[in-house]
């Protein structure tokens, strides 16, 4: 009761104050409609909180799955016949809600659970100590995700930001598909060992490779590709997007190094300490957001690789003072493998994208090679720690 209600407040809240942000922040009136439309979500969003928690403390975590993966294929399935239809904007709006209302339907069909009509106080209070801190934090993540739109709108206007929109939803996707089923149960597997530090230290040094193994890879293969993927998806009418993806997708991968801290903290039962560090550099984002968009677009995309960077060397050195764990292995791995990939990512987009014309082609056989490089290169370097987890497997199996 407690997240409905703070939804419907939020909510009606974003439809009264629709029109003016429209006119003030966006300079667009078309963006109320938009703004008030979108409110529902946070109502649609709320209302499956619980059954969420409750599917991931009974370890239900093969039908979270289905959930997270069908959420995230239904905007894009909803969303492209519509815009081929030219609905335009409103495609990516009905398929945002399109996925958020599947989602509602699947999980209250797959828990059992329903909300009674009672209120308990004394848990509520239990509660708000822990929750609190979520919430702050997850009131800053808002704001992360969503300052630097509402910055190049009021300075540079409504064509830079649906650049800026189009191409960092693009790269936020890549990701989210990658490691969106991870993130519950990863929070499920750290509760278990939140008493044993040195255990716990172990194992996030283990996810902290894994995520560098695969991220920052990734970012590069489709930083190499971003001019391909562009022409191929977007055509001449998105010229700029290109950029954007590009170093939206570095990014986020260099993020998703230290994606998963918080749910390290919140496994801990110390959620204050993303909120802190989230809080500290508040004021550094905020800053250097507005010095750069001074500069123009570019200057303002570039600087938000190096906030993430700098974010990176923070999130990691706080880790390090609160969870057993040695950060110079850590470091040096992550520096090999960003070398490594960006190497060859580089070779391949200098020698072999420029002789091709075609986009498709370009993006396709480019994309290949990438994978069948790179692959081809962490194996060799993962080969050892890959067998011994083999080796380990049979003699568990043998036993």
């Amino acid at each position: 009761w407690i997240n409905n209600s703070l939804a419907v407040v939020v909510a009606s809240i974003l439809v009264l104050v629709a029109r003016s942000w429209a006119e003030q922040v966006f300079h667009d009136g078309r963006v109320a409609l938009v703004l008030q439309v979108m409110a529902l979500q946070i109502v649609l969003s709320a209302s499956v909180s619980v059954h969420t928690a409750l599917l991931q403390k009974d370890m239900r975590f093969e039908q979270l799955f289905r959930v997270r993966l069908a959420t995230v294929a239904i905007p894009g399935l909803t969303s492209i016949p519509l815009a081929w239809y030219g609905l335009g904007y409103w495609a990516l709006i009905a398929g945002t809600l399109a996925g958020q209302a599947l989602q509602v339907i699947m999980l209250w069909r797959m828990s059992h659970w329903r909300p009674r009509w009672s209120f308990n106080l004394a848990a509520a209070r239990e509660m708000g100590g822990f929750g609190v801190w979520v919430g702050v934090s997850g009131l800053l993540a808002w704001f992360y995700v969503w300052a630097d739109s509402l910055i190049v709108g009021m300075y540079l206007g409504s064509h830079e930001l649906g650049l800026y929109n189009t191409g960092n939803q693009f790269a936020t996707m890549v990701f989210a598909i990658l490691f969106g089923p991870i993130l519950p149960v990863l929070y499920s597997h750290l509760s278990t060992m939140n008493r044993d530090r040195e255990r716990l230290g172990r194992a996030i040094e283990k996810v902290i490779r894994v995520l560098t193994l695969i991220a920052v890879p990734v970012a590069f293969i489709v930083f190499s590709l971003a001019e391909p993927i562009a022409d191929a998806l977007f055509g001449a009418k998105w010229q700029g997007i290109s950029l954007v993806i590009g170093v939206m997708v570095l990014m986020h991968g260099f993020s998703w190094v230290v994606g998963m801290n918080g749910e390290v903290y919140r496994a801990m039962g110390k959620p204050a300490y993303e909120t802190v560090v989230a809080a500290a550099t508040l004021s550094v984002y905020l800053g250097a957001y507005l010095i750069s968009i001074r500069h123009g677009f570019d200057a303002f995309i570039w600087t938000r690789l190096v906030l993430a960077i700098g974010a990176l060397a923070l999130h990691l050195a706080v880790l390090r003072n609160v969870v057993p764990v040695s950060l110079p292995p850590m470091v040096r791995y992550l520096l090999l493998i960003s070398l490594l990939s960006a190497a060859i990512a580089g070779s391949i987009q200098l020698l072999v994208i420029p002789h091709l014309t075609n986009g498709w082609w370009r993006l396709l056989l480019g994309g290949t090679l990438n994978l069948v490089v790179v692959g081809m290169t962490l194996f060799l370097i993962e080969r050892k720690s890959i067998l011994r987890e083999v080796a380990s497997l049979i003699r568990k199996r043998s036993t």
